[in-house]
């Protein structure tokens, strides 16, 4: 188990480079046709740079040994599928026709866009033998997801997930800045059990100047870092709301976002150009419970009652 989470850690920094909320909105107000999974799927390969066509039933199955465990139970499997299959279906209509993905491709392995998709010969080279072992667990979970699609008003939810929480899932609106009603807090006590759960991270002044920088070229901050990182605002679970950094006012999103934390619950402290940051939890917060997914599965939930307690009752479960 814990050379899979080592694993899992490997691939958990791209999940959790989900893309903002693209845009269209969350609560209904664009129309879109009965979602159908497409039987084939046009991924473009950033790293090969050219657009590949798969099976549903493949790219699925690479978006699995991409994005969680392979060895977690199978009822965390098949609620991760039906995630990553939603979350794609809301992807392809929303980047249709932006010119954000070149011509002929239906969504990308970009998790700075889309969502991690790892081919055949990735598997063999992250898993070799085990992926044979739990391949019947991942195949099952891949035919679950491409029958079961969440909905809210007739529209693929964005079913966002991460690796483990801080104890309690995070309402969207501290990681994207928008309110989404099947995003809110969850319960995830058993979180707190990841052998990881809470981390330290050291950053040098310089570097976090030279990543804000980047972020935003005219951005204003004070000279002398110990001014910064001031009025620090977190919940109760200790996901951070709003952070001040001179003028500038951020949210736990978007500092995870701009340093590359493990979590957007932190605690950060300053001395001799040395920021450290304590996290807790892996990713961002919003959604799905890869860890406490598995947990529940563990005591006998099924894969729709784990969907139902991370997305909420009210999403329709085709």
């Amino acid at each position: 188990m814990k050379d899979m989470l080592i694993i899992l850690a490997m691939f958990a920094a791209a999940i959790f480079a989900l893309p903002l909320l693209h845009g269209t909105q969350a609560d209904g107000a664009v129309t879109m046709q009965e979602p159908v999974f497409p039987a084939e799927v046009r991924i473009y390969m950033t790293g090969a740079e050219q657009t590949v066509a798969v099976s549903a039933e493949e790219y699925l199955e690479g978006c699995l040994a991409a994005q969680i465990p392979i060895n977690y139970r199978p009822e965390a499997l098949k609620a991760q599928a039906c995630a990553s299959a939603t979350y794609a279906l809301r992807l392809m209509k929303d980047l249709a026709g932006t010119g954000k993905l070149p011509d002929g491709a239906d969504i990308s392995d970009d998790s700075r866009l889309c969502q991690p998709y790892m081919p055949p010969s990735g598997r063999e080279q992250a898993y070799g033998a085990d992926y044979e072992k739990y391949r019947d667990n991942i195949l099952a979970a891949v035919q679950y997801g491409l029958s079961h699609i969440m909905l809210n008003n007739g529209e693929p939810i964005y079913a966002v997930y991460h690796s483990v929480s801080a104890g309690c899932t995070c309402p969207s609106e501290y990681v994207w800045g928008r309110a989404i009603p099947y995003l809110r807090r969850a319960e995830s006590p058993w979180d707190k059990d990841f052998i990881n759960y809470e981390c330290v991270n050291e950053l040098r002044s310089e570097d976090i100047r030279l990543k804000l920088a980047e972020y935003d070229r005219g951005i204003e901050i004070p000279v002398d870092p110990a001014r910064w990182f001031t009025e620090l605002r977190t919940d109760e679970n200790g996901y951070v709301i709003s952070v001040n950094i001179g003028k500038n006012t951020f949210s736990g999103g978007d500092i995870w976002r701009i340093l590359g934390l493990r979590s957007t619950a932190f605690s950060v402290s300053y001395i001799d150009n040395i920021f450290t940051f304590t996290t807790r939890g892996f990713g961002h917060g919003a959604g799905l419970s890869q860890y406490g997914a598995d947990a529940m599965a563990g005591s006998g939930s099924t894969a729709e009652e784990i969907l139902r307690h991370y997305y909420g009752t009210g999403i329709d479960l085709t």
